[in-house]
């Protein structure tokens, strides 16, 4: 299984391809001037993905929990 660093690059890699589709046009919040990407870049990708996950017939509220479980055993935090 790929470290810490190499699964933030492709999650990084994901984003980046999620916000060129959407040509710049940010659904909620912009990113501080600092900030390449904003919170609710992240949001709006995690969102669309729960989408998807739905309309092939997960549940979205589980995949939620299953990945709190997942990230708390993984990266150490509490959410």
């Amino acid at each position: 299984m790929p470290d810490k660093a190499k699964r933030a690059e492709l999650a990084q890699k994901a984003l980046d391809a999620y916000l060129h589709e959407h040509s710049g046009i940010r659904r909620w919040c912009y990113p501080r001037a600092s900030d390449d990407i904003g919170e609710s870049d992240i949001i709006d990708l995690v969102t669309d993905l729960l989408l998807l996950a739905e309309m092939k017939g997960h549940d979205a509220c589980g995949v939620v929990r299953k990945v709190e479980a997942h990230l708390q055993a993984e990266a150490g935090l509490s959410c």
